[in-house]
């Protein structure tokens, strides 16, 4: 992995994860333009950059889980714990691309 994208990594993932999750709990509302109470994939193609950084985001498809072209908001609460699960099982992990491997002592690291 490039240094580019270690660091870029960890801004993300040390730094910006608590703020990113916040917009995530009230991104469904913000992506759901037509007021249907799901997004359609068109809706999320608008407006996920809206909801966090789009390189950490789930994709569409596995939040889709019945895979009728839109996402409720029981998927999307299912999208939110995947997100979530990115950045703890990168803080846990023994080795791996996780920008706290190379900052262990860096207080956004300690495991729980």
């Amino acid at each position: 992995m490039s240094k580019f994208w270690a660091a870029l990594v960890a801004v993300i993932m040390l730094a910006g994860t608590p703020a990113l999750a916040a917009n995530w709990s009230d991104g469904f509302k913000t992506c759901d333009t037509d007021g249907s109470g799901t997004v359609s994939h068109a809706e999320w193609n608008s407006c996920e950059s809206k909801v966090g950084d789009p390189t950490m985001n789930p994709t569409f498809r596995t939040m889709d889980k019945d895979t009728n072209n839109s996402i409720d908001e029981a998927e999307w609460a299912g999208g939110e714990k995947q997100k979530m699960a990115i950045g703890n099982n990168c803080q846990k992990a023994e080795g791996s691309w996780c920008p706290c491997q190379n900052n262990p002592d860096d207080p956004a690291c300690q495991k729980n």
